[in-house]
């Protein structure tokens, strides 16, 4: 639900759309776009204006702005998503591989931080061997 509020949101930000326009633009259900507004002004993300209605028929478009605290959630949600850290099943795969081959120093009474300081002792003397 919070992606939903947000993808809105980001629809909404700086544009004047009508709810017809906006389920559209977002790729949602009517039915659903509709349920998101209202929700989101009774949470206070966002506020609807009426436009004139001079020259059209029908009633006329309610237009949804941003309230600050939207655009609050919208800056935190952003920041939010920056931070995420994405993996794939190799990623998990390798990551239990090493999880096992640690408990296997274990079970040997290997420390596997002591392992990684000799292997990064080691690591250095051949850098500086090769180096000079």
């Amino acid at each position: 639900m919070i992606e939903e509020r947000a993808s809105l949101l980001k629809v909404i930000d700086g544009a004047e759309h009508g709810v017809s326009e906006l389920t559209e633009l977002a790729g949602f259900r009517r039915g659903k776009t509709i349920a998101l507004l209202e929700a989101m002004e009774q949470e206070g993300l966002i506020q609807f204006l009426e436009t004139s209605n001079e020259r059209k028929r029908g009633r006329p478009k309610k237009i949804s702005r941003i309230t600050p605290l939207g655009e609050r959630f919208l800056s935190d949600f952003r920041k939010c998503r920056r931070n995420l850290v994405q993996i794939n099943n190799n990623d998990i795969k390798r990551c239990v591989h090493q999880i096992a081959l640690k408990r296997v120093l274990e079970n040997n009474n290997i420390s596997p931080y002591q392992r990684f300081l000799e292997l990064n002792e080691f690591a250095f003397s051949i850098r500086d061997s090769v180096v000079r």
